[in-house]
């Protein structure tokens, strides 16, 4: 393999992350009418665990957050944390799976039980995240994409 595709190859295997990260909040600014402000926001702890949510939305009268990850798996204490201090029932996953509606049941590294509905979807569907969490407030398993 030449020099330079090797180089390339890393540089675009260290980044993917934040690639991933910004396409997502560019979809989600781009998924507000033309007449309002569209702003990001997110959720970081602070004092003691570090931990950090990537994008916290609003759905009509629900608070969503949102995390981003650029393979088909991760670890998410963060979320399930949040979820647990925050008494959520409802999140989302953007990663290269296919769509899926599941139930999430366990306990937080600190021994908290959370329970909530987790909508993953394939990052390039975050542009339809608004239709499909209202399927997703109903559905179960598979979500149709």
């Amino acid at each position: 393999m030449p020099e330079v595709v090797r180089k390339l190859k890393k540089i675009t295997f260290s980044n993917k992350g934040g690639m991933a990260e910004q396409f997502v909040g560019q979809q989600l600014r781009a998924a507000h009418t033309p007449l309002t402000d569209p702003q990001l926001f997110y959720w970081q702890r602070t004092g003691g665990r570090q931990g950090e949510i990537d994008y916290v939305i609003h759905h009509g009268k629900r608070v969503i957050p949102i995390e981003v990850k650029s393979g088909p798996a991760g670890k998410m204490k963060s979320l399930h944390q949040f979820m647990a201090e925050k008494s959520l029932d409802f999140a989302v996953r953007c990663n290269v799976n296919l769509p899926l509606l599941e139930n999430i049941s366990l306990k937080t590294t600190l021994g908290k039980p959370v329970s909530y509905r987790l909508l993953s979807i394939p990052v390039y569907l975050t542009e339809r995240l608004y239709e499909l969490i209202e399927q997703g407030k109903t559905a179960s398993g598979r979500i149709r994409d």
